[in-house]
């Protein structure tokens, strides 16, 4: 596991954030992995050679602050922060029950604030294999995971990890194009009648992507992998039906196929298995919002992911082709001055999130207010 590793440090510094030579990193980690924290702050040495703060957490707290790979007092501030964020157990699931923020945060249902400042510097969040997180798959191998990732970020060589400024010109072009319309709305559907949604965006909203920046306009790739564009949805304007056989997660449990109606942006009805059946119930009574269609997500490629059913991990798992999430999207997708205006302006705005994927097997048609397609058959269309 040493050459994942290796490769896996070299993707977070050359693709996440482009390390220079004035950069200094503070790495969270709990004291399991100290080890990659510490090959994580060799590489870094080489490339910019400065030495790293390590910040070692129990429990969520800080243990212990030290500095690593320095021969003398570091007395430059962070300018990259790392999280080495380890899968937590999660609580037992009970029928019916409205769960705290904790509880939904351990069921990866926690939604964002809806107002969350600008990054002052570069931060990245890197899920780590272990035990807890193996066991949400089948085979309940560790080891597997290791492949997983590797597939799924292209970790085959030093020489092939791309570069961020790869990424950001991508994300830049879809962006614009994605952008330059007025009044978009949004009609999703298939052949066989299984799904036929039709919903608006937040006037005066945009796609985002998940290439971040900082008030200071550096770009940075907080969750690893940048082609994913997601956009408010008016909480009102879903209406239609959707089926999926997408595997997704609801309060931990495994869902492989759930269908659902919305009447007025709100699910009035859905259909399951027995099992499944009982935690979408749970997780659509929590909040006022939680059952509202929220965002759309989308990928113009799904490449990367089409034989990957499923991460069980939400960052990843909301990259496979198109993903509705009920009760709350990003924050980045917010463009309010403060919570009332937002909550006018037709934002949901509950505790919790729940994504459901359709895949790319599905028709999605976002047109402007001349007709003209935004997005076909998985392809953003370039702006004339």
């Amino acid at each position: 596991m040493d050459y994942f590793y290796t490769l896996y440090a070299k993707y977070i510094l050359r693709r996440a954030i482009e390390l220079n030579e004035d950069d200094v990193l503070s790495i969270n980690t709990e004291e399991k992995y100290i080890p990659f924290a510490r090959l994580l702050a060799e590489e870094a040495k080489e490339i910019s050679g400065n030495g790293s703060y390590l910040v070692i957490l129990e429990n969520n707290k800080t243990k212990e602050s030290i500095e690593i790979f320095s021969d003398y007092l570091i007395e430059k501030s962070p300018t990259v922060f790392i999280h080495l964020q380890s899968r937590e157990k999660e609580p037992e699931f009970i029928n019916e029950k409205l769960y705290s923020a904790r509880e939904a945060q351990l069921f990866s249902h926690l939604s964002d604030p809806l107002f969350l400042p600008k990054a002052e510097v570069s931060f990245i969040t890197v899920p780590m294999p272990n035990e807890t997180w193996a066991e949400k798959f089948e085979d309940k191998n560790e080891k597997n995971l290791f492949a997983l990732i590797s597939d799924f970020l292209g970790l085959s060589s030093a020489e092939s990890i791309p570069k961020l400024k790869d990424a950001v010109s991508v994300v830049e072009y879809d962006l614009s194009n994605l952008n330059s319309h007025k009044g978009l709305k949004a009609h999703l559907y298939s052949d066989d009648g299984l799904t036929d949604l039709t919903f608006s965006f937040i006037k005066d909203s945009k796609f985002k992507s998940l290439l971040f920046e900082t008030k200071n306009n550096r770009k940075f790739i907080p969750h690893l992998f940048p082609f994913s564009y997601f956009r408010a949805i008016d909480r009102y304007s879903a209406n239609g039906h959707i089926s999926t056989n997408i595997p997704f997660f609801v309060f931990g449990h495994l869902v492989t196929s759930a269908s659902f109606r919305f009447e007025e942006g709100k699910v009035i009805e859905f259909s399951s298995d027995e099992d499944s059946a009982e935690r979408i119930s749970t997780y659509l009574m929590q909040d006022e919002d939680s059952a509202r269609c929220a965002q759309l997500s989308l990928t113009e490629t799904f490449s990367e992911i089409s034989d990957i059913p499923y991460f069980s991990y939400n960052e990843w798992d909301m990259l496979r082709g198109i993903t509705l999430s009920l009760g709350s999207q990003r924050s980045e997708s917010v463009e309010a001055e403060n919570e009332d205006e937002a909550i006018s302006k037709g934002y949901a705005n509950s505790l919790f999130n729940l994504g459901i994927p359709l895949g790319p097997d599905l028709y999605l048609e976002i047109e402007d207010d001349d007709e003209s397609l935004v997005y076909s058959e998985g392809i953003i269309e370039d702006y004339q």
